[in-house]
């Protein structure tokens, strides 16, 4: 995959990433959860050590289904009974088609990056998309990855496309 500017030069995670990204504690409550991606307009936190470990993540789906519909107290729950564990990564030395790849695989929109289990930073499909050229034909072919990517995000959605609008339950 080579970026539009220097094609022959494949890019990497490092090159795409975003380096500032908003973490927590897995011991902080979903209500604080909630108000940093209230306050940030995000939908998930990182969730790492006090060491920069990453060991989860959390996101509004998950403080929905893990905690709220079923009755937990917010202010006493911690992250790490909501979060998903060990979630799927990369490195920044990977290259931004094999992220595209992971995040096809996994049905994901972003990567956490990290270098000796440490946060370093998040790589989202759209950052790699700001950055390459994908498929440069005027009509994309099935073996390009933004397709496959786009296939697996809409069957992994939970929304309905209903007349070329999307309907949530």
């Amino acid at each position: 995959m080579s970026n539009s500017i220097n094609p022959g030069k494949q890019l990497t995670v490092k090159d795409v990433m975003q380096s500032k990204v908003f973490t927590i504690s897995p011991n902080h409550t979903v209500f604080q959860a909630s108000v940093v991606m209230t306050s940030k307009d995000i939908g998930s936190l990182l969730v790492v050590n006090d060491d920069g470990t990453l060991v989860g993540i959390i996101t509004d789906r998950d403080l929905i289904t893990r905690c709220i519909a079923i009755g937990k107290d917010i202010n006493r729950t911690k992250i790490f009974e909501c979060m998903t564990s060990n979630p799927t990564r990369t490195v920044a030395s990977a290259t931004c088609l094999d992220a595209a790849k992971t995040m096809a695989e996994f049905g994901t929109r972003r990567l956490p990056v990290v270098e000796h289990d440490k946060l370093v930073g998040v790589v989202s499909i759209s950052d790699i998309a700001k950055h390459t050229s994908f498929c440069p034909n005027e009509k994309p072919y099935d073996g390009c990855v933004l397709v496959d990517l786009a296939r697996e995000i809409q069957t992994s959605s939970h929304c309905e496309h209903t007349c070329g609008s999307k309907t949530c339950a």
